[in-house]
């Protein structure tokens, strides 16, 4: 019995790590030809906070509010004109476009296109879409795509390290609990 309760409370700990994801990377795309990119897409729910830039060694160099210019906290990140999340079709066949970040420089009708640009990518030609900020905390579902676009015709994303969409920090035991300290400390015969 002292050997199975430590593997139970592993697993329960992995299996909730795997049910809510804290933090989904970004492909990166310093310099590329083109003008609507697909950059992430969700394994599982996330409820976005903004956005993380770690360096190439996996410390978090950056958090950037969702809206926010890189560029306004100090990031040497960059974004091509538009970053934004797509969550498939409904039940009524309509897709959502959440704006996590677009440059002053981005118009509506540039994102709309991108937006029909990308429900063609996912052969999903009938659906509808509407196009709107996101809100920090929204709730994300699984499948959720992620995409950039830019008028230029390259999308700057990165210059080093990976830019991450964030969901709220992992929970941490409060071992000041006696109970909770009672299940994280265990003894092997």
């Amino acid at each position: 019995m002292k050997r199975i309760l430590p593997a139970v409370i592993a697993a329960l700990g992995f299996s909730c790590a795997i049910i809510n994801a804290q933090e989904q990377t970004l492909t990166n795309w310093p310099t590329q030809d083109g003008q609507n990119f697909q950059v992430g897409q969700l394994a599982c729910p996330l409820s976005v906070q903004g956005l993380n830039i770690r360096d190439s060694s996996g410390t978090l160099t950056n958090s950037i509010p969702l809206l926010t210019d890189p560029a306004s906290v100090q990031a040497t990140t960059q974004i091509g004109d538009t970053l934004y999340a797509l969550i498939p079709p409904d039940g009524t066949n309509q897709a959502t476009a959440l704006i996590m970040y677009q440059a002053a420089s981005s118009s509506s009708d540039e994102v709309n296109n991108a937006v029909q640009d990308a429900l063609k990518h996912n052969n999903w030609f009938d659906a509808t879409f509407v196009v709107r900020n996101i809100q920090t905390g929204e709730l994300l579902p699984a499948g959720t795509e992620f995409w950039v676009c830019s008028s230029s015709g390259f999308v700057t994303f990165t210059d080093s390290g990976a830019i991450s969409v964030a969901g709220p920090p992992a929970p941490v035991a409060d071992t000041s609990d006696p109970g909770i300290a009672g299940l994280l400390s265990f003894t092997t015969p």
